[in-house]
């Protein structure tokens, strides 16, 4: 047994030896000319390079613009104007004698207004805008269309007004049907500026109804009509 252990030791003390004397694979030498790779750092601030333009813009009114070939593409350089209706000509009640409701003609209703605006260096803000309404045919309306009159005025934020535009859509009723809900055309707006540093905040644009001053007394009362307000 002795014998046994003593060969033992000795052919495993070969097969270390001769791993140890195993050569190594052959290694690319290494690059001494390479300069040291440069640590990156953050510091939680994007660079922005102050040469460059704004980024291009997206959204249904860019594109919208350069189909009216009025467009460049580029975001705006400040905020747009704010684009707002009041109380007391944002909506209309056509009524023909008592303030009843079998005495209603035509309504309508201003419910939403969507506006997109544009300008870099000293160009002009040009907005585009469109107007959401909600029209009505009363017991007294005449025919089956109405040419709604309404208006888009510029105003100088606390001030007076620059400019004012009136448009005029006719809006046909089927037979049997007493509402709409309808987007109006698209509408384009100019506001000069004096030099760059003059933003979109230093304007507002104000949309109303061509009111007589029956309705604008109306809207002004707070009046409104319900729809069942002539049933029994």
């Amino acid at each position: 047994m002795r014998s046994i252990a003593l060969l033992f030791v000795a052919v495993s003390s070969i097969a270390l030896a001769s791993c140890a004397h195993k050569p190594k694979p052959d290694m690319p030498p290494e690059d001494i000319s390479a300069p040291p790779p440069v640590p990156q750092t953050n510091d939680g601030v994007d660079k922005v390079d102050p040469t460059q333009a704004p980024p291009k813009k997206k959204g249904f009114f860019s594109n919208l613009s350069k189909k009216l070939n009025g467009d460049s593409g580029t975001a705006n350089a400040g905020p747009c104007p704010a684009v707002r209706t009041l109380y007391d000509a944002s909506r209309f009640v056509e009524i023909d004698g008592a303030e009843k409701f079998e005495n209603v003609g035509y309504t309508g209703e201003i419910q939403n207004i969507t506006s997109s605006c544009r300008y870099y260096g000293n160009e002009p803000i040009t907005i585009d805008l469109q107007v959401d309404m909600a029209l009505g045919k009363g017991p007294k309306a005449v025919g089956d269309y109405k040419d709604v009159k309404y208006w888009v005025s510029v105003v100088r934020t606390d001030i007076a007004p620059i400019s004012k535009q009136e448009f005029t859509n006719r809006v046909y009723f089927k037979p049997g049907e007493d509402r709409q809900r309808l987007l109006m055309p698209p509408v384009s707006i100019t506001i000069p500026r004096v030099n760059s540093g003059i933003s979109g905040t230093n304007f507002e644009v104000i949309v109303g109804y061509d009111l007589t001053p029956k309705e604008l007394e109306f809207n002004r009362d707070g009046k409104r009509f319900r729809i069942n307000s002539g049933a029994k």
